[in-house]
């Protein structure tokens, strides 16, 4: 039975390509996070502001809502691989700029939110790319596993990152961190060279940029699964996903554990994030619904709310597990219903719309550092867990409970 498990869980590694992007995957999207909490650290060192959280969560995320879908155009238009290696390079040089300006203590506030915008930028790019790519790397039978697997390995590095973030940040400074993650680049990318692809054929392409766009927001419109999905995503960004940004004023304020205990608060979603896609990997041939994805959401909107409220450090890392499993299941789940529900020549387009969420993290989070600023961080979370779960309660009342269908 262990066997078998592990044959269903890990069948998508078969194929060479799919495991190469994976494996450099892993330690790129470490240093990511890596960076993430020396970057929040370091915003939280320099001004003692949740509103300026929020601000620099604005310009890490608002690059997704303002080009985005430029992001899926150029994802269809082009080698898909050689845009990853482009946009990894130019992550690698603006992490290279980071440390150097933390290292020799020149680093300001401005300097922090220009460095996130244009990370933002390079980062709306490669995930559209990178996610479209996994589409031809294995059967379509396949491609749940293989999503659920490349999100296994995604959250793992929200273990791996943030919590070797938090102790480089206490053993050697802040500016540990980036230079590790610059260091981190070099792997996907001479993955991407060691991948055997067909070589890449230009689509003729009798429409201009603008066209495109109309295309995939066309479709998107059409197609009432896909709508639902995406609506349900743009709820859940405003509202709960920018929460990670303010782990460090529960770690301070609330929990009172230095850089170690916040490193770990911020990994517990990973754990979390990682058994939930992990778990999808493992399913037969799940199609994901509108009841199973509502459902994950009110989850996260249950956990979320009592990690509001917990004082307990111990409480509030199984709460923020939880939390992150109930995530990456509804995440996952709605990457794969959209994959399987899109077209290959609209792929690049409507999942950059999905991933426009990301963007939306932007004035959630700026929605959510200003009213902690006025009514605290803890009731400003119990009300947007309240949000979550009214927005995903009542697609379901709305759509009536269709569960996912599975096979063994």
């Amino acid at each position: 039975m262990r066997n078998l498990w592990t044959f269903r869980t890990l069948r998508s590694l078969r194929h060479r390509n799919f495991r190469l992007l994976l494996e450099g995957a892993l330690i790129s999207s470490s240093g990511d996070f890596m960076q993430s909490v020396a970057q929040s650290w370091l915003v939280w060192e320099l001004t003692r502001s949740p509103f300026l959280l929020g601000v620099v969560g604005f310009f890490d995320t608002f690059p997704r809502l303002l080009i985005g879908a430029v992001g899926g155009a150029i994802a269809d238009r082009f080698d898909r691989r050689r845009v990853l290696m482009i946009t990894q390079a130019l992550s690698m040089v603006q992490a290279v700029i980071y440390w150097l300006a933390v290292y020799f203590k020149v680093i300001l506030f401005w300097h922090i939110a220009v460095l996130a915008f244009f990370l933002g930028a390079v980062n709306t790019v490669n995930q559209t790319a990178r996610q479209s790519l996994v589409n031809s790397m294995v059967p379509h039978e396949e491609l749940l596993n293989a999503i659920g697997l490349q999100s296994s390995v995604f959250n793992l590095s929200k273990v791996l990152g943030p919590s070797a973030g938090g102790i480089i940040i206490a053993l050697i400074g802040i500016s540990g961190c980036f230079l590790v993650n610059a260091l981190s680049f070099p792997a996907l990318i001479f993955n991407l060279y060691l991948m055997e692809l067909p070589p890449w054929e230009a689509r003729i392409r009798k429409q201009g940029l603008w066209e495109d766009i109309k295309e995939g927001y066309a479709y998107l419109r059409s197609n009432r699964l896909i709508f639902y999905i995406v609506s349900l995503s743009y709820v859940l960004a405003m509202a709960g996903a920018p929460y990670n940004r303010f782990i460090p004023m529960f770690a301070t304020n609330i929990l009172h554990v230095g850089p170690t205990g916040f490193g770990l608060l911020m990994a517990a979603p990973g754990f979390g994030a990682t058994g939930a896609a992990l778990f999808l990997a493992s399913l037969g041939n799940l199609r994901p619904g509108i009841a199973w994805i509502c459902s994950c959401v009110l989850g996260f909107a249950l956990f979320l709310f009592l990690f509001a409220f917990s004082h307990s450090f111990i409480f509030s890392l199984a709460l923020l597990g939880l939390v992150g499993f109930c995530q990456i299941a509804a995440r996952a789940s709605s990457n794969t219903a959209i994959q399987a529900e899109t077209p290959p020549n609209l792929l690049g387009r409507v999942l950059s719309l999905f991933f426009m969420d990301r963007g939306l993290w932007s004035l959630g989070g700026l929605l959510i550092g200003s009213a902690a600023s006025v009514i605290g961080i803890d009731w400003t979370f119990a009300a947007s867990a309240s949000i979550c779960a009214i927005a995903a309660g009542g697609l379901l009342f709305a759509t009536g409970r269709q569960p996912a269908k599975a096979t063994p």
